[in-house]
């Protein structure tokens, strides 16, 4: 037997065969092992003879000289800048801020409410009546606030379509009134709704302007806030949950090692307190009872004395039950 030099198996080698790369190796049928098996060892057809690939030659370049008379002798026209479209963004909203701030000033500069021929009467006798309920009428207005002076003229407002805008202007007689219904009608209810008082600012302070002209008093309405800041409260929401959850729990675990430390120490005070009250109670019996008795006798001299009529009725009272014991 002649070992195949290189592989680890011992087999029973045949003669030596050359390859076609020149090397040599045992006949594969001297191994004596089956067909299904020796086709394992079959070598792999040799690789396919291609033909070499044929270089192309590099493109020539040639120069830009000659083609200077055709270019134009004028400068170049200026770039355009390029916008983003958050900085378009941004553009297009400050232009509108813009445009609306000059609407307002426009507004503003024709503002003038001595001149308005609707805004008539006193103004330092004039209450401002807001956050009133559209069911609301002028009378019931009128009858609510009456109890605080004689009213001479109550103006509900309405817009062009007739409907009303939730406020009025009530005039009051007396400056007096006015000013107890200020101090006082703030907050009352009415037709479900606590209305807010003011005094009248568009014709006693200077420079004042109404909220549609960006015055006004206090915040106005604030829009529904956006679904991110929604979804960030909501977290923020769910984490103190979590965090007063633990904390709980926590509590819970120091009570179950330490035990019911702080509550038996409660109980121990109520019953000390419990002792010392009865110990006191026989000594401050009597004194509570002089203190009865004296109270008694004061409420009997100050008493008024009987009148003769009371006196003739138990008299009768007394007979007709003596009656009712002869019977």
């Amino acid at each position: 037997a002649q070992a195949i030099w290189g592989s680890s198996l011992w087999l029973r080698a045949g003669p030596w065969v050359p390859t076609p790369e020149g090397r040599y190796s045992v006949k594969m049928s001297a191994q004596g092992l089956p067909a299904h098996i020796l086709a394992l060892f079959t070598p792999r057809p040799p690789p396919q003879h291609l033909p070499p690939q044929v270089q192309k030659l590099p493109v020539k370049l040639s120069g830009c000289a000659e083609f200077t008379d055709y270019f134009s002798a004028e400068k170049p026209p200026e770039r355009e800048p390029w916008e983003s479209p958050l900085e378009r963004k941004a553009r297009r909203h400050s232009e509108k801020v813009q445009a609306h701030r000059d609407v307002l000033q426009k507004l503003m500069d024709k503002y003038d409410p001595h001149k308005d021929p609707n805004a008539a009467g006193d103004p330092f006798k004039t209450l401002f009546v807001a956050r009133i309920s559209y069911d609301t009428t002028e009378k019931k207005l009128k009858r609510e606030f009456e109890v605080f002076g004689s009213i001479k003229k109550v103006r509900m407002i309405y817009d062009q379509k007739g409907k009303p805008r939730g406020y009025a202007f009530i005039e009051y007689e007396h400056e007096r009134d006015l000013k107890n219904a200020y101090k006082q009608g703030d907050g009352k209810k009415i037709d479900g709704r606590r209305v807010m008082v003011d005094v009248e600012r568009g014709r006693t302070v200077e420079g004042w302007m109404p909220r549609r002209l960006g015055g006004g008093r206090g915040p106005g309405r604030q829009g529904k806030p956006s679904k991110k800041k929604k979804k960030a409260a909501a977290a923020a929401e769910a984490s103190k949950k979590e965090d007063r959850d633990r904390e709980r729990e926590k509590e819970k675990d120091r009570g179950a090692e330490g035990g019911d430390r702080p509550r038996d120490r409660e109980r121990d005070r109520d019953r000390d307190r419990g002792r010392e009250e009865k110990d006191k109670a026989p000594e401050e019996a009597p004194r509570k009872k002089e203190k009865e008795s004296k109270e008694a006798k004061e409420a009997l001299d100050e008493a008024p004395p009987p009148r003769k009529k009371d006196k003739e009725k138990e008299k009768d009272k007394e007979k007709e039950k003596d009656k009712e014991k002869e019977k």
